[in-house]
């Protein structure tokens, strides 16, 4: 090698000096101790490639969430002040309550959105008859047509003195454009990214924890919240293959706690104080729910991971879940097959055909242990299936943005609806059976047929399952 492209001599026993200090603050971070091992050795003996991945995905603090966010205390003293608030009764909502503040409220009414068409044509009727104040949170917002119909339907209700609020997310929204934002800014609008303004260093550390909320709430009095995100392929379109997906229109008590819910990530953006739009809501229905925010401030054990777990050990009969991407811990992958095992009919409705190569590959994995323990694993075949639904037995079912997969599990920001009605969770099985009408069942055969080669890409990709 040309000497002078040579690093200096002090550069190599700096760069282990620096890995040695990180392979430190690694120890006392909460990874498993799997994944603290694997960080540690990576630091002390290739510093050099390990140091940008840990700083990117191992090393990132949530310090301004977790000081911006209402304490359960605090949650639970607004939702009983504005009658969104009912003592829970079941063991699941009790588990809920103590792990989020947000308790069961009932008197509301629950109407579901099937596919993207249904839900932009509800959604965009809404927010056009807005009156004062519409609260706007989405993981993607794409430049499309649909898109931009939003964006001129905000900047519409904003230039007549309609309070418009938006939050995006960096990485799912990467490719917006300046423009795009720039524009709902002049015309009034107030919008901030998820982490709000950063240094540029700190965005950067904080990219591993995504909000991957949807959630639109208009005048205070009604909600939407799913699983969708804004752009042209959650549409039917000839260019596309089908996108099957679910919203959820809410009305009721509930409403209060989505919007405590975004006032939260507001804060968190902004820095901004937007309580003065909670308002009591009056009774719209007879469902009980109860929403189910998760993220990584809430400590080593997610309460989407709680919900699943809980869930899991309180079903008898059945056990129905539909995710695009099925990659669990091994903590949720054994509470399914705990369940399987004493004769619950457990389900797994996954797409056929999924958008994340990776993801994808690292499901095969899980299909002869799954199999063997009695769980029915079926892959819907008309197209991409996007929904996230869970039903447990015959009166408890939620939808929401979790997925199956350890960023749900333990990185992003999700937002679910419980609910412990009968009536609900008969419509929400009776939508999901029809889904899996439509669905083949997996087999050994998935995984067993293929190549060598292919079990093996399966294999190391579930090893980066942490990061999917």
């Amino acid at each position: 090698m040309d000497a002078s492209m040579q690093l200096p001599v002090y550069v190599v026993p700096l760069l282990h000096a620096v890995g040695l200090v990180f392979a430190l603050h690694a120890l006392c971070r909460p990874h498993s101790p799997q994944g603290t091992i694997a960080w540690m050795l990576g630091l002390i003996l290739l510093p050099i490639l390990t140091l940008p991945l840990y700083l990117l995905l191992g090393a990132a603090r949530i310090h301004r969430h977790t000081t911006s966010r209402h304490s359960r205390e605090s949650i639970q003293a607004v939702l009983k002040s504005l009658h969104a608030w009912t003592p829970p009764h079941t063991p699941l909502a009790r588990t809920l309550t103590r792990s989020t503040g947000y308790a069961p409220c009932s008197g509301n009414n629950i109407r579901i959105l099937q596919d993207g068409d249904n839900t932009y044509r509800d959604m965009l009727h809404a927010i056009r008859a807005a009156q004062h104040s519409i609260l706007l949170e989405f993981f993607i917002i794409r430049n499309d047509s649909v898109g931009i119909t939003l964006r001129k339907a905000l900047e519409e209700r904003a230039r007549v003195g309609v309070q418009v609020y938006v939050i995006y997310d960096e990485i799912g929204s990467l490719k917006l454009p300046a423009g795009y934002l720039r524009k709902l800014r002049r015309a009034g609008v107030k919008v901030s990214s998820a982490n709000g303004k950063r240094f540029w260093l700190s965005s950067i550390l904080r990219a591993n924890y995504r909000n991957h909320r949807k959630l639109v709430i208009i005048d205070s009095r009604c909600a939407y919240l799913g699983s969708l995100n804004v752009g042209l392929e959650y549409t039917r379109t000839n260019q596309r293959p089908y996108w099957r997906d679910t919203f959820i229109h809410l009305q009721g008590p509930v409403v209060t706690q989505c919007l405590l819910s975004f006032a939260d990530d507001w804060k968190r953006a902004s820095g901004e104080n937007i309580t003065h739009l909670l308002i009591q809501q009056a009774e719209a229905g007879t469902h009980t729910c109860q929403l189910v925010p998760s993220g990584p401030e809430d400590g080593p054990l997610n309460t989407w991971q709680l919900t699943l777990l809980e869930m899991a050990a309180a079903a008898k009969e059945r056990l129905w879940l539909a995710s695009p991407y099925f990659v669990p811990n091994e903590s949720v992958q054994s509470a399914l097959c705990a369940a399987a095992l004493r004769g619950v009919d457990v389900r797994i409705l996954i797409p056929r055909r999924g958008d994340n190569l990776t993801a994808q590959l690292a499901l095969l994995t899980f299909i002869p242990p799954m199999l063997a323990a009695g769980v029915r694993m079926l892959a819907y075949e008309p197209g991409f299936l996007h929904e996230k639904i869970c039903v447990a037995d015959s009166a408890t079912c939620c939808i929401g943005t979790a997925n199956l997969d350890e960023r749900s599990l333990r990185l992003n920001f999700e937002l679910t609806l419980l609910a412990e009605s009968t009536e609900a969770t008969n419509n929400v099985s009776t939508m999901l059976l029809q889904d899996m009408t439509q669905a083949s069942s997996i087999t050994y055969a998935d995984w067993y047929r293929r190549s060598y080669l292919v079990r093996l890409a399966a294999n190391c990709c579930r090893l980066l399952s942490p990061a999917l």
